[in-house]
């Protein structure tokens, strides 16, 4: 009887249960829960101006498809921030619905530059966790960090928008057929309206996070290489979510303290959920290259150091 079937797949396990290991440590010794919370609280900050924006764009909405559309999407934004958070951030949901009352679309431009402000904030803190998760020494200005973590914020600020318009509005205006008539398109654009909208969204979200974790930490990581964090992250931000949902639902219903602090704290929760997969996705990265660099042999000290410059 052959046993190599067996004996592969008893190595197989002691590779995971050993990859498992060590990422456990890395993680703990990167001080990752702490770093989340860190991100959650710059990012948290961002979510009054971040809602600003969206109450702005919805206005202007207006002119361009009709009172009708626009208020359609403005209840289906008060629809999905309710399903994800539950009955009980009823007061983070009334604080939406009241901003979209008021209709001041003047405030685009300061709420704009206000959620770039503290979503920088919040990627600065991202780029000091992957520089920790891979033992790279920050060589870079504050300036240029910080104009790093500018143009993440203004890329996620636009990710968002869009992600509204496929999510929130693109429904409203039916199959793609009727689209693509009133834009003057073609076939090619019909399939992908009608079948590939959301699952573009998801490709873009997963681009966006590979982009990220090539671009942020000071040691350059290939493209591929990025890849794998992407993918983590992004499974985990839906499970997340959807986990976190089903406990509300649950929980809030059996514990009336939690229905006393209300929205604030579901939010700040589930905004700390999504900042700890992001960073254990970059982490995932980094015991990985660490991984790579022991299966072909010690470097050099000085070239595990290398700082490579940024727009190389």
């Amino acid at each position: 009887m052959d046993d190599r079937p067996v004996s592969q797949r008893a190595t197989w396990a002691k590779r995971a249960t050993a990859f498992a290991r060590t990422y456990a440590a890395e993680v703990d010794r990167d001080r990752l829960f702490g770093l989340a919370a860190e991100t959650a609280f710059f990012a948290v900050l961002s979510i009054f101006p971040g809602l600003l924006v969206a109450v702005s764009l919805l206005g202007l909405l207006q002119a361009l498809v009709g009172a009708d559309v626009a208020v359609a999407a403005q209840d289906r934004v008060v629809g999905l921030l309710s399903l994800v958070l539950t009955a009980q951030a009823s007061d983070a949901v009334a604080a939406v619905e009241s901003l979209f009352e008021q209709k001041r679309t003047g405030l685009l431009s300061v709420a704009t530059v206000g959620a770039l402000v503290t979503l920088s904030g919040a990627f600065a803190v991202t780029i000091n966790a992957l520089n920790l998760a891979y033992d790279a020494a920050e060589s870079r200005p504050w300036i240029r960090r910080r104009l790093v973590g500018l143009v993440m914020a203004l890329g996620s600020l636009t990710f968002a928008v869009v992600a509204l318009g496929v999510v929130v509005v693109g429904p409203f205006f039916g199959r793609g057929e009727q689209l693509a008539e009133l834009l003057g398109l073609g076939d090619v654009f019909v399939f992908v309206w009608n079948f590939l909208r959301l699952p573009v969204l998801v490709v873009a979200l997963v681009l966006w996070l590979t982009l990220l974790f090539h671009y942020a930490p000071s040691r350059r990581v290939g493209w591929r290489h990025a890849l794998p964090g992407a993918l983590f992250t992004a499974v985990l931000w839906f499970v997340a979510s959807a986990a976190f949902h089903v406990y509300l639902a649950i929980a809030a219903s059996r514990n009336p303290l939690l229905g006393a602090f209300g929205g604030g704290v579901i939010i700040m929760s589930w905004t700390y959920l999504l900042s700890l997969a992001l960073l254990l996705g970059g982490e995932l990265n980094a015991v990985l290259y660490d991984r790579r660099h022991l299966d072909v042999g010690p470097a050099a000290p000085d070239q595990r150091a290398e700082q490579l410059p940024l727009f190389a």
